[in-house]
């Protein structure tokens, strides 16, 4: 993703918002990939084992994000094969991409013998207390070998490959697809759980008076640092760098007012001149929360999609859960849910390219 300079006017600072240590938020997740490419003629090779998006959980064992985090390998990445991809996730605080490489290598996860060099476990860095990874189910293998982790929504991407093997989004611009998907987590750890967070019902915001002008929070585990608005972006900020993933602390960001409300999307201000928080990469996915009258509704109106300018400052769309659409697409896995077979079969785009087990 190319990032427009900005003209400089003098800088102003904008944090990512503080640390979830009070715990308001404890169903938020970050959503941990080891994605290894596996060539015909040679080993294994470690492509990235780090935080990738975030997410929340919403019914006993579904976690919601974006779509273009569950469909990313297929579309932009490597298509459908040639790849291992498994997902974890993890409801802790601080759950740094160390901590999760170190995870990979205790529990001796397939390819993790290949985690060495830069991707190596660095014993003495790990956080303390040691975060909880919890697995996603496989929901998609080709050849056998598991390369999906999540459900994409089925209007998200065409029903055909390309002549080189990947997916296409139905629609190129983020802001107008249903940027919505889902994990299920294996059951093994269901029972240490946060409670679910509730989602707006259908239709709910439309009849939401005041909504422009509504200060939201967004919480999410991307990349924390400052923003400095009138400097030249960074170069090659943005998804497809090697910046890796997220900072892995969980964080809460006033990202200022709702600006505008479209049939499904939302976008807050995000304005560092005013002095708002600002999302940044790995922040996909991450839920979004009305402010009325000063208190924080602990409801999920919405999911970053994003697409615009990263970690600048910028008006990155939130898909509204309210839309039919998107709403009857988490339901329909969540009546599923103990049937990831099922749930791929009748709920998501992974069964047109016969993903699913």
């Amino acid at each position: 993703m190319l990032l427009a300079s900005i003209m400089a006017t003098g800088a102003v600072m904008a944090s990512d918002g503080r640390p979830d240590t009070d715990g308001r938020f404890p169903a938020v997740a970050g959503y941990y990939e080891f994605f290894v490419y596996l060539p015909a003629d040679g080993p294994p090779e470690v492509a990235y084992a780090e935080l990738s998006c975030s997410g929340a959980l919403v019914s006993e064992k579904v976690v919601l994000t974006a779509s273009h985090c569950t469909a990313f390998n297929y579309t932009e990445d490597i298509g459908i094969e040639g790849y291992s991809s498994r997902v974890w996730v993890s409801f802790d605080v601080a759950a740094t991409t160390n901590d999760f490489r170190c995870f990979l290598a205790d529990q001796d996860v397939e390819y993790s013998q290949f985690l060495t060099g830069e991707y190596a476990c660095d014993a003495a860095a790990r956080s303390d207390p040691q975060p909880i990874f919890i697995a996603a189910a496989v929901t998609g293998r080709k050849d056998g070998v598991a390369i999906g982790h999540g459900l994409t929504h089925p209007d998200y991407l065409r029903p055909e490959l390309r002549p080189d093997g990947r997916a296409q989004r139905a629609t190129k611009n983020l802001q107008l697809a249903p940027d919505v998907g889902v994990l299920i987590l294996e059951p093994k750890q269901t029972d240490i759980l946060p409670t679910p967070l509730p989602m707006r019902g259908v239709g709910e915001l439309n009849q939401m008076p005041g909504l422009v002008g509504m200060p939201v929070l967004s919480v999410g585990y991307g990349l924390n640092w400052g923003k400095t608005f009138g400097a030249r972006p960074t170069a090659g900020l943005g998804p497809m760098t090697d910046l890796d993933g997220g900072s892995g602390v969980k964080r809460i960001a006033a990202v200022g007012p709702v600006t505008n409300v479209f049939a499904n999307s939302l976008l807050p201000r995000q304005d560092v001149k005013k002095g708002d928080d600002t999302v940044c990469f790995g922040d996909s996915g991450s839920p979004l929360f009305l402010v009325r009258d000063g208190v924080v509704e602990p409801v999920i109106s919405a999911v970053l999609s994003g697409a615009t300018n990263w970690c600048q400052g910028s008006k990155d769309p939130y898909y509204r859960i309210d839309q039919p659409e998107a709403y009857e697409f988490v339901q329909c896995v969540i009546d599923r849910q103990h049937d990831v077979g099922a749930a791929c079969r009748e709920c998501s785009a992974e069964h047109y390219f016969e993903l699913c087990e």
